[in-house]
């Protein structure tokens, strides 16, 4: 393996965690349309191929390293069943998210690795925007 033992860990925790995002988004479309929220539960769809994309950069990555394909555990997240409840899970996945990879860019730049510094780094942005959006929309949900 060319990667560090580490670094392999934070790429297999970030493909669970990214599928196991996909599940929950996918979940919350159809709830949000179940609740007449068509462009919500379109927002959501688009999330989870977002997600999807984050976990095959991450697979792509082990690949690269040599570390293979991970075996994935998905975990369970909340779904939700108002459009709050919606929301504010799906806010928590992103934060999830964001708080481990930026503890593996951290690491990765502690290392002095690069290439993997970058992905975690460009993976957290997208993480940070989507979280944003989601809390935009709470605001405005609690406005109403």
């Amino acid at each position: 393996m060319l990667g560090h033992p580490r670094t392999i860990s934070y790429l297999k925790r970030a493909v669970s965690h990214e599928f196991s995002a996909v599940q929950q988004f996918t979940l919350q479309a159809v709830q949000a349309e179940r609740l007449g929220l068509g462009s919500f539960a379109d927002e959501l769809r688009a999330g989870a191929v977002d997600e999807l994309r984050h976990a095959e950069a991450f697979i792509r990555r082990l690949h690269e390293l040599g570390a293979g394909s991970p075996s994935v555990q998905v975990a369970a997240r909340p779904v939700g069943r108002t459009l709050t409840e919606l929301l504010g899970f799906g806010m928590a996945t992103e934060a999830d998210a964001m708080r481990l990879y930026f503890e593996a860019l951290q690491f990765c730049d502690g290392m002095a690795d690069v290439g993997n510094a970058a992905l975690f780094e460009h993976i957290h942005d997208d993480e940070v925007q989507h979280y944003q959006e989601l809390e935009r929309r709470m605001r405005g949900t609690a406005r109403s």
